[in-house]
């Protein structure tokens, strides 16, 4: 898809979301880090895309401020699915609670290569009650090495005790301006003729989510 195809991979490449990107660079410049991260907001605002460029910033070893470097080695091994530290769970689809167990026991373990250990999970609003007490514990003393980063899009159903603990992002949806540039240079990167009117109505209909955009433009 053209969204997997075209994925950003560093923060300037984020769509739409300008000052949140820039506080995250800052923060991994500057080497201010929080153990847990909530990225919330609708689906297809760029919280995923987000939660993976953390991540791989974390670990960039370039000496340069605009982390991830995207050529070391850090960044190699985790584009090429091969990081030992950098781990992707989608709660949905696992039993929530034999998972974080599981999670939790990697986290007290050290990183292999990289600066930090890294857990993305999505969707974490799926977890079961017993899978949040058991994040909980382990955030009572969170591991000096291990860095969260929860995507939610619907911080309703966390429970209290979990949202509090975070450092938060809302991801709002993209405005039509910014989808349409990138549905435009998406087109022009795959060759693609399309009316402007076309891509407005495309970014209209998508409600402010530049996946449902790009999906669009992807079946055209």
């Amino acid at each position: 898809s053209l969204s997997q195809k075209y994925r950003p991979k560093t923060f300037r490449d984020i769509v739409g979301q300008n000052m949140l990107v820039q506080a995250l660079g800052n923060a991994v410049t500057r080497g201010r880090i929080a153990p847990v991260y909530l990225f919330h907001g609708p689906r297809g605002t760029g919280k995923t895309s987000a939660a993976k460029i953390l991540a791989a910033a974390l670990n960039c070893v370039s000496v340069e401020d605009t982390r991830p470097c995207g050529v070391c080695r850090e960044c190699l091994l985790l584009c090429l699915g091969k990081s030992g530290d950098v781990k992707e769970v989608d709660v949905a689809s696992h039993d929530s609670t034999s998972l974080m167990k599981k999670l939790l026991m990697d986290a007290v373990v050290g990183p292999s290569s990289g600066r930090y250990k890294v857990f993305i999970i999505d969707e974490c609003h799926t977890l079961t009650a017993e899978g949040w007490n058991v994040f909980l514990k382990c955030l009572e003393e969170p591991p000096e090495h291990a860095v969260f980063i929860l995507t939610t899009t619907d911080t309703e159903q966390l429970p209290h005790p979990a949202s509090t603990r975070c450092q938060k992002f809302h991801f709002p949806k993209i405005k039509d301006s910014d989808v349409v540039s990138r549905l435009q240079a998406l087109a022009a990167k795959e060759s693609l003729e399309v009316e402007k009117d076309a891509l407005d109505l495309i970014a209209a209909r998508s409600g402010g989510s530049l996946r449902d955009a790009e999906t669009t433009l992807d079946q055209l």
